[in-house]
């Protein structure tokens, strides 16, 4: 459950967004110049530090130094622990990798290997390093090798097919991780949705200046996190949480998508992050619903 000053800190972001937020504001900007990586103009590396806060979040402030190494994208330096003792942070740290594989294996097949390579070295070398301790902790087997084997076959260049073959095995091997939370209570899941939603806000804020895409990998993070949060709110409402919640969360995702009209960035987009970091503020708000 959130503490009050988190409670009040996003009720105030939410307030000072709450004019920013409009359908009319996001539903522009149709472009999609779908363009070759090497035409973008935008740089595709990763920082590897806009994921800053997503675990803190799901576990709480002031995460423990120890096990896990230097790990990245919410599982950064000594957050390893909080992935131990945290089922939601640990959930969270599993949904970031979804996302990156999303758009990753969406680039892929799009031909555009260079970009997608990067997408699947980010999940191997940056999040699982903090994830392993946790898997043991919850007896679950790693998938270190489904990882290994998808960046591989996706840096040499494979068939699409033997990719799609290796990106199906790493999915599921992350499910049985997930598995190992037994019918995550509503409010948990919502803490997952926020933190995916609030960490898009963090990565689009890095890839978009003055209207322009500048950081495709970070516009690209950002869309496969969203991705993944429509899914955790199909498992919301699963979970049995109150249907007037859900549909908050879905009004407040819906009105952001048109950040992202494709995987491969356009020269401008309308959306600013403020306006996504508003959203994620509404979200939550509106798990303050979900009871324990």
């Amino acid at each position: 459950m959130f503490d009050k000053d988190k409670i009040w800190v996003g009720f105030g972001v939410a307030l000072l967004t709450s004019t920013a937020l409009t359908t009319s504001a996001v539903a522009g900007g149709e472009s999609t110049d779908a363009r070759p990586a090497a035409e973008w103009g935008v740089a595709i590396h990763a920082t590897g530090e806009t994921h800053r806060d997503a675990v803190q979040l799901a576990a709480g402030e002031g995460g423990e130094a120890g096990e896990g190494g230097e790990g990245g994208e919410g599982g950064e330096r000594g957050h390893a622990a909080n992935l131990t003792r945290s089922d939601s942070a640990y959930l969270t740290q599993l949904a970031l990798m979804r996302g990156h594989l999303n758009v990753g294996v969406e680039l892929y097949r799009r031909g555009e290997v260079a970009a997608a390579a990067t997408h699947m070295k980010h999940p191997e070398d940056e999040l699982y390093a903090a994830l392993k301790p946790a898997l043991k902790k919850r007896g679950v087997p790693g998938f270190e090798k489904e990882l290994e084997i998808l960046a591989d076959r996706v840096e040499k260049s494979a068939e699409t097919g033997d990719v799609d073959t290796a990106y199906d095995a790493l999915r599921a091997a992350i499910a049985k991780a997930e598995g190992a939370v037994s019918s995550p209570p509503p409010h948990e899941i919502g803490e997952i949705i926020h933190n995916l939603v609030r960490t898009a806000a963090d990565e689009y804020e890095v890839a978009v200046a003055d209207g322009r895409v500048v950081e495709a990998h970070e516009y690209q993070d950002a869309l496969g996190f969203i991705r993944v949060a429509e899914d955790w709110l199909t498992k919301l409402k699963a979970a049995g949480a109150d249907e007037s919640v859900v549909s908050d969360i879905r009004k407040q995702i819906a009105l952001v998508k048109p950040a992202w009209p494709s995987v491969v960035p356009p020269k401008t987009v309308s959306v600013d992050a403020s306006q996504i970091h508003g959203a994620a503020a509404r979200i939550e708000i509106a798990t303050l619903g979900l009871k324990e």
